[in-house]
């Protein structure tokens, strides 16, 4: 008989589970290794000079989306720190674009902080809970959405697509017999979200789900939002190359990082069509493809040692052109005011 573990145990198994300071220790000491072979411990903000420390934490979304092809990106506008949902609305009216919604901190990582919008009401209680400059955008509902990992040298001109995931959402389909929260709570991915996904579904909470019946859980497609993320390596090709080649073209002194996209179909995504850049993130991005389940951890660990030596690499190019690291102690200021915005202001 097969015993099922608790999920508070059976995630110690599973590293794609791990938090985030634990799975990355053992590959520290190889990035105390390259800080020392550049000789600077703030190398990597050389990597990618038009993002603040290079891509790593602080970034400004609304920015970098700014210098993409307006045909790649969704409808979308900054919205400052305690507008109103009234100046928001017009905002969206004046973009063109209305509800459903997707709200973001303009700086942040990880998927925190993101929700989808539905309506005016839920809008307003959003911004409630905000204090902080906000990045709207239309809900794109392409129906595949892929995080595309792409890079280039500034020197030496070589490029190339290291890692593509694929995102599964959060899910469950009835069976008939099961409520609706019996098949949440046996859902491992949702383990961690119960008390949020009960509040917004508490109307379907004790409801028999008919069979065959699916409900999408979670619409953002964040690892801690109970998405699960697949290797989608085997999508990688030349064509695909030359697309994000075109697309980041205009990317004046970005070099290394993510493009998180979503797409109506693979024909579109190797054609240049229909696709839409939710996001793009620097030297902070990850290969996620090594998150799906059946990936090892040996292997895991081989493709993030690969990519910290392609930072570091694309660095010591950028070097060579005059880009400067920034002082180490700037980044520990920024990283200290990044992760205690509140006690940065006393």
């Amino acid at each position: 008989m097969k015993i099922k573990l608790p999920f508070i145990l059976s995630k110690w198994f599973h590293f794609e589970f791990w938090p985030f300071w634990i799975f990355y220790f053992p590959v520290y000491g190889y990035g105390i290794y390259l800080a020392i072979k550049a000789r600077s411990f703030s190398y990597f903000t050389a990597t990618n000079p038009s993002m603040k420390f290079g891509g790593a934490f602080g970034m400004d979304k609304m920015k970098m989306l700014d210098f993409i092809d307006n045909k790649y990106i969704p409808k979308g506008f900054l919205s400052i720190k305690d507008e109103n949902t009234e100046t928001v609305c017009a905002k969206m009216a004046e973009h063109e674009f209305d509800f459903p919604i997707v709200c973001k901190p303009n700086v942040g990582e990880r998927g925190i902080g993101v929700e989808k919008i539905d309506t005016k009401q839920d809008l307003n209680l959003f911004l409630q809970t905000k204090n902080e400059d906000i990045l709207v955008q239309e809900f794109i509902d392409f129906p595949i959405e892929l995080g595309v990992f792409y890079h280039r040298f500034p020197i030496s001109s070589k490029d190339g697509i290291t890692s593509i995931v694929r995102k599964e959402f959060l899910k469950i389909t009835g069976n008939g017999k099961s409520r609706f929260s019996e098949l949440v709570t046996e859902n491992v991915r949702a383990k961690s979200r119960i008390s949020y996904l009960k509040k917004k579904y508490h109307s379907k909470w004790n409801q028999i789900v008919p069979s065959g019946i699916t409900y999408k859980l979670e619409p953002i497609g964040n690892h801690n939002r109970g998405t699960k993320f697949l290797d989608g390596n085997r999508l990688i090709n030349d064509r695909l190359v030359n697309v994000f080649r075109e697309i980041a073209q205009p990317l004046d002194g970005y070099y290394y990082g993510r493009f998180d996209l979503k797409v109506n179909s693979l024909e579109d995504l190797y054609n240049g069509n229909n696709i839409k850049i939710i996001e793009l993130n620097g030297t902070n991005s990850e290969p996620a493809h090594i998150y799906d389940p059946d990936y090892s951890l040996f292997k895991a660990y081989q493709e993030i040692i690969k990519h910290m030596k392609l930072v570091f690499e694309i660095s010591q190019e950028n070097r060579k052109l005059g880009v400067k690291p920034e002082p180490f102690r700037d980044v520990l200021s920024g990283l200290f005011k990044h992760l205690f915005p509140g006690k940065s202001k006393k």
